[in-house]
Order: C-alpha cells, then sequence, then structure tokens
C-alpha cells in the first residue's frame, strides 16, 4: 500500500493548451507541463500566462483570449486537449 501511495505522488506530464507557443509560461513552448497531483485530486489554478485575466494584452495590439487557459483565467489539469479522435471517442464513451 505504501508503494502505491509513492506512485500517485509522482508528478504528471499534462498537454499544453497552448500547442507548443513559445510565449506560454506555463510550458515554456513544449507543450506539455508537470503537475504534481494532491490529496485532493487534480485543481484548477490560476494561468501563468495571462495572470488569472483570461486575456492577454500587448501595447499596440487588440486584446486577444489567452491560449494557455482559453480564456478562463484559470487552468485544469483534469481537462487537457484531446490526443485525437481515438482519444475524442474513448472520453464520450468511458469518460475523462
Amino acid at each position: 500500500m505504501r508503494r502505491a501511495a509513492t506512485l500517485d505522488s509522482m508528478p504528471k506530464t499534462i498537454k499544453c493548451h497552448c500547442g507548443g507557443r513559445q510565449s506560454c509560461k506555463l510550458c515554456n513552448g513544449t507543450s506539455a507541463y508537470q503537475y504534481e497531483v494532491g490529496p485532493r485530486g487534480y485543481l484548477p489554478f490560476a494561468c501563468p500566462t495571462c495572470a488569472s485575466r483570461g486575456y492577454l494584452e500587448e501595447p499596440g495590439v487588440d486584446r486577444e483570449k489567452c491560449f494557455t487557459c482559453r480564456g478562463n483565467g484559470n487552468v485544469d489539469p483534469a481537462d487537457p486537449p484531446s490526443h485525437g479522435f481515438i482519444d475524442i471517442i474513448w472520453k464520450a464513451m468511458f469518460g475523462a
């Protein structure tokens, strides 16, 4: 039982919604980030790219929706992007 507890506390690699953009502060352009699951499971956290605003602002450029959190202001590690059509079907049939 002790071994299972140590395996659960290992950091998980989760796919990022940014798609590998270099300006993403969560994954730094690698399209995946490390997340350590806590005792309460996967919990949303503040988006580091937009500082929880949900949008990006640059001087002289129109406001755009944040690509890391998809405009929500926080990142939900329990809702990663799909890996393709088979993943979508799998989630529809068996849950995510």
